[in-house]
């Protein structure tokens, strides 16, 4: 989701993309270690990048489509999509970075069969992350869903442990544990709250090829998606620096996506 790496031959920017000297990047969560790099390299070059962060994931693409911010490093095509239905396709993926599979974690069962019946297990409450996550609840055969892209919680068919869906601001996924059988964290809040998500959650997402609107990508505005200095941050991104980074931090819970 959110890394850096050094320029390399990247070069300089010409022209208008040059002129501006600094850009402003949302991102959402603390774990943002991998930017470091990025952002002393492109210093080096008289470009400041500034991390702007949010805590939920809805904001970040106002802000995007507001101009309050240039990129964006924190969601997948489904979320960009969700967006441009209702803004007029505004935003546009300008490279893509990790996958980052959601999880199922509890403090009160040690296996997903020992969730307590009759509990509240916590989701997202953003639309695409809530899909995202009942669909994950339903591969690890706790609930069935309709046949959809986006389900909701009225979606449910079946529910034979009786488990109440409790609908969070993203950023609570994981402070809300102590308070319900099981939440759904994505990766980087997982990481925040101390988790190790290849060792401690009960149930990782699927990892297949129903995975790609999950990808996550960098977003700027559709009308500067040929940004040259925008793309040498991408190009940045994509190296084997990052790869060696998102290793060494994530230990296996992220997926870098370029080869």
């Amino acid at each position: 989701m959110f890394l850096a790496v050094s320029l390399g031959g990247c070069g300089k920017a010409k022209g208008k993309d040059a002129e501006k000297k600094t850009v402003k990047v949302g991102v959402v969560g603390e774990n943002n270690q991998v930017w470091k790099p990025i952002i002393k390299n492109f210093k080096k070059k008289g470009v400041t990048i500034k991390l702007v962060k949010f805590s939920d994931y809805i904001k970040p693409n106002t802000a995007l489509a507001d101009g309050d911010i240039d990129l964006n490093a924190y969601q997948g095509y489904v979320l960009m999509d969700d967006f441009n239905k209702s803004h007029g396709k505004v935003l546009s993926a300008i490279g893509e970075t990790t996958l980052n599979p959601i999880g199922l974690y509890s403090k009160k069962a040690n296996s997903v069969k020992d969730i307590p019946a009759n509990s509240e297990i916590a989701i997202p409450n953003d639309t695409v992350n809530a899909a995202r996550a009942l669909l994950l609840l339903q591969s690890a055969k706790l609930i069935k869903l309709k046949d959809g892209k986006t389900p909701s919680p009225s979606d449910i068919t079946n529910n034979p442990k009786n488990f109440k869906i409790k609908e969070v601001e993203a950023s609570q996924t994981a402070r809300v544990l102590p308070d319900v059988g099981a939440s759904v964290i994505n990766v980087f809040m997982a990481l925040d709250a101390g988790f190790n998500p290849t060792k401690q959650s009960l149930y990782n997402e699927p990892v297949n090829a129903k995975s790609k609107p999950y990808y996550n990508i960098i977003v700027s505005r559709s009308k500067d998606k040929n940004n040259k200095l925008y793309k040498q941050i991408v190009a940045e991104y994509q190296s084997d620096t990052s790869k060696k980074i998102i290793k060494k931090l994530y230990k296996g819970a992220v997926i870098p996506l370029w080869k």
